[in-house]
């Protein structure tokens, strides 16, 4: 069954085009909100050869396709839903997490792919193949750096899309707080107005402000401007008027935020750094289900951009591992020969970072391995924490961050990993769970 097909077979068990309300994508899932949740036909969702698993989270549909398939699977449910008015575009109704989501998931494989770029170099700089002197190395930290370097014209074009307005426009919105010319003018003053400016100043909160406030400028013009003159007139006003806000009022607004964000994570990783690690572990995985867990992009982002490292990324890493470890107790323990086909294939996916087979599909039907899950990310985060154990980049867990942990911090990771492993493996084989739960209907290819 190709994707086209999977997808008309999805959106027939889902009551039709007419009872999606909207959607959204995660790494491995898509996530829908139907109109009338009572016409969806879950059972049939799960028999259709691709699907790994389909549960209702928070009054949304969470079908989980794996990597790969899923984006396929959207773009194909996209055009067939595309005549049909969603409420995807209307952004008033959703809520302050999912927007922020919306805006990261379109630059995860941008990040991804960066980060495993960072990966080989170090990889290749560490065993003595290339020197940072090289050329192959001066060319994969090129190839890796840029899209740091971009990030914030990147997360305008997307916040573009999300707040309704035309990404383009957010761009070039974006790209004036990334301009080069702002640090040669040090100061501007305008009418007697002065605006201190700095390339960068305020990060990826600036952007996020400046894009937000741009929807509003350019709705605003469309409705006052007549058509034939729309196209002359609308972009070049919007331009202005949002530049010089951006300027003056936005980008000053987002040093204050990033400095109260630094003096928050200063706080939480360094002075409560136990406590923080303990908690984020312990509740990372129960996020992942509800999606939550895409809010903390920006957080990332803003991290590397303002302290160069990333102390969230091994600490989410350490529940994801033990979810893994919890599921691999299931499948020694489990005389289900089903569940133990679903259990091991899932915790191969899991230990590449890829949660959600392991979680929807095992861990969370049968209950007691997702709470030994949870308190084996709680234990091997807390861990981490203490070591401060820093990520150089993002978009990889389990196994394959060790790529990108910061140099010096890879044993204490590895530690952590066995110790997250190892706490949900043990807590999973001891409390022991209801083998013989009907999970006929959930399938791993």
């Amino acid at each position: 069954m190709d994707s086209l097909q999977l997808s008309k077979e999805i959106l027939k068990a889902l009551g039709g085009k007419e009872n999606i309300q909207e959607f959204d994508i995660c790494a491995t899932r898509l996530r829908i909100f139907l109109k009338d949740n009572e016409k969806a036909d879950l059972r049939a969702i799960k028999q259709l050869k691709g699907v790994i698993a389909a549960v209702f989270r928070l009054g949304q549909v969470h079908i989980i396709l794996g990597t790969g398939l899923v984006s396929k699977v959207y773009e194909d449910f996209k055009y067939l839903v595309s005549d049909n008015e969603l409420d995807t575009k209307d952004i008033k109704n959703k809520n302050f997490f999912r927007r922020i989501a919306n805006i990261f998931i379109p630059l995860i494989p941008a990040l991804v792919g960066s980060g495993i770029i960072i990966g080989i170099s170090n990889t290749l700089k560490n065993i003595g193949l290339v020197s940072e002197q090289s050329d192959i190395y001066k060319l994969l930290e090129m190839f890796s750096s840029s899209v740091f370097v971009f990030l914030n014209i990147f997360v305008g074009i997307s916040a573009g899309r999300e707040f309704g307005t035309n990404p383009m426009l957010a761009g070039v919105v974006s790209g004036i707080l990334m301009h080069p010319m702002l640090e040669s003018i040090g100061q501007i003053s305008i009418f007697g107005f002065r605006a201190y400016t700095k390339v960068g100043a305020g990060g990826i909160f600036a952007v996020l402000l400046v894009v937000f406030f741009m929807s509003y400028v350019e709705k605003t013009l469309r409705k006052i401007i007549p058509n034939s003159l729309d196209l002359i007139i609308t972009p070049a006003t919007t331009i202005i008027i949002t530049g010089l806000c951006a300027v003056y009022i936005l980008s000053p607004l987002g040093i204050y935020l990033t400095s109260a964000f630094s003096s928050i994570i200063r706080f939480a990783f360094y002075k409560w750094k136990v406590v923080t690690g303990f908690l984020l572990g312990g509740v990372y995985s129960a996020l992942v289900t509800t999606g939550l867990h895409q809010g903390l992009n920006p957080l990332y982002l803003e991290m590397l951009s303002t302290t160069g490292v990333n102390p969230i990324l091994p600490i989410i890493a350490m529940a994801d591992t033990a979810q893994a470890g919890a599921g691999l107790a299931v499948y020694f323990k489990s005389k289900n020969i089903k569940l133990k086909k679903i259990s091991l294939n899932s915790v191969v996916i899991c230990l590449l970072g890829i949660t959600e087979p392991m979680m929807f599909g095992c861990n969370i039907p049968l209950v007691k391995p997702f709470i030994a899950g949870l308190m084996g990310g709680a234990i091997g985060g807390c861990f981490v924490a203490f070591f401060e154990v820093n990520a150089i980049s993002l978009g990889l867990s389990s196994i394959p961050i060790i790529s990108i942990i910061k140099q010096g911090d890879v044993l204490k990771y590895i530690v952590g990993f066995f110790i997250a492993f190892s706490t949900a493996f043990i807590g999973t084989y001891l409390m022991g769970f209801e083998d013989d739960i009907k999970i006929d209907d959930i399938k791993i290819k």
